[in-house]
């Protein structure tokens, strides 16, 4: 008779615990929508974006839509506390001068974080064929209206955002971007 074999006793799979896990992935969908646009973006990607199984993202974010909202949040909820500091930074600053660091920051939007503004826009363009971040991408334009306005009136301050909006996005799609001289130029020509 031959003996029984006791098979190994099986090592339960330890949960890790990762508080921040679904922060992680939301960020890892704008690093894909960085890389591969949104056409790209699918839990996948995501998942090995964010070195995650694809439960894990499913677990979190049911669906794209899902995935692409919480980048539009996390995109949003970044510019939103970029643009409250800047009032903070220099309490003395003129619109003079916020127009003319909008200006560098503008063509830092062509060259150096070209990859974060192109996630932005594409993000904010989503909104167009999709009404349910349509909220979420007005609070960038509020963002920046908020900034403007600690430095002149509300309309001037609207006018100021609907133009850099406008001067990023012809900026990012052309391969001659406007300078930050004729971008002060044309943002100082919205002052009353």
């Amino acid at each position: 008779m031959s003996e029984a074999v006791e098979a190994p006793a099986r090592t339960a799979r330890r949960r890790r615990f990762d508080p921040h896990r679904r922060e992680r992935i939301a960020r890892a969908a704008i690093e894909v929508i960085g890389e591969r646009g949104i056409e790209g973006l699918t839990h996948r990607a995501v998942a090995a974006a964010a070195d995650v199984p694809i439960a894990g993202t499913t677990y979190h974010y049911k669906d794209k839509e899902d995935l692409l909202v919480a980048a539009l949040e996390l995109c949003v909820a970044d510019y939103a506390a970029l643009m409250a500091a800047i009032p903070d930074s220099d309490p003395a600053m003129t619109i003079e001068g916020i127009i003319e660091q909008t200006a560098h920051a503008l063509v830092a939007c062509f060259t150096t974080e070209r990859t974060v503004t192109t996630v932005q826009l594409e993000l904010y363009v989503a909104a167009i064929r999709r009404p349910g971040l349509r909220a979420i991408a007005d609070r960038f334009t509020a963002a920046t209206r908020a900034m403007y306005a600690h430095y002149t009136d509300a309309e001037t301050a609207a006018l100021l955002t609907d133009t850099a909006q406008g001067i990023t996005l012809r900026g990012i799609a052309t391969d001659a971007p406007p300078t930050a001289p004729q971008i002060s130029l044309m943002l100082g020509r919205c002052l009353p």
